[in-house]
């Protein structure tokens, strides 16, 4: 079984400063205070990269990753992620941006959970434990979001249902959120071609079926998804 992962990523810009405070709610959807917050990220600039750490608010950590390309997301060594108790959840090794080596995931209680096996972000094999340590059958721990009959019939269906105005050349990238029940939201547009054919594709992506959503864990999750769309 072969299966590409790609993180969850954040796609939104950052100003990065050593104390600089960014906040997000319980589905890291960045927000503009405080209010309604779960965590909070800090940034740190070094000669390397970018030095990020992610907190609970009462200042627990909950993650601490490196970027060698912040602005590209391109992650560099180990990324651990604790939970709130202080025991370690997950932990990652990165190379040039993708999974490589032995990813780790654990129980509360410090027993294995999960290990998977990547080279060059591309997964080769993996292992799921019940609380007790006892092997189940492995299941993906990230499961994209998929639009009913998967990417073919999304682009057939965009095609056969956005119609373009004569001579518009250019390319619109919008990204949105597929959530727990299929719906999508929260559309921002990242690259525009006008203002009238970027409320035509949120219009179709609107009027569109219901997305089989994300899972993460085994659990259904609202996820980010990003689409380039390309006019010539």
């Amino acid at each position: 079984m072969k299966q590409i992962v790609t993180l969850l990523i954040f796609l939104f810009t950052i100003p990065i400063c050593a104390q600089n405070k960014v906040y997000f709610d319980a589905d890291f959807k960045e927000l503009t205070s405080i209010d309604g917050a779960t965590y909070y990220s800090t940034y740190e600039e070094v000669k390397e990269g970018t030095q990020r750490k992610t907190y609970f608010l009462d200042g627990t950590i909950r993650n601490s990753d490196f970027f060698s390309n912040y602005k590209k997301r391109i992650k560099e060594g180990t990324s651990i992620t604790w939970y709130k108790s202080g025991s370690i959840e997950k932990e990652e090794f990165y190379s040039k941006g993708k999974l490589e080596g032995i990813s780790k995931m654990f129980y509360e209680n410090g027993a294995n959970k999960r290990t998977e096996n990547y080279k060059k972000g591309e997964f080769i094999d993996g292992k799921c434990f019940d609380e007790n340590g006892i092997e189940k059958a492995f299941f993906p721990y990230y499961l994209h979001p998929e639009y009913p009959g998967g990417k073919k019939e999304f682009y057939n269906y965009l095609a056969d249902t956005f119609k373009a105005p004569n001579k518009i050349k250019g390319q619109v990238i919008i990204s949105f959120f597929v959530e727990t029940d299929g719906t999508l939201n929260d559309f921002k547009i990242i690259k525009s071609i006008n203002k009238e054919i970027d409320l035509a594709v949120i219009k179709v992506l609107v009027n569109a079926l219901r997305w089989k959503p994300g899972q993460i864990d085994g659990v259904v999750t609202r996820a980010k998804y990003t689409l380039p769309l390309t006019f010539q």
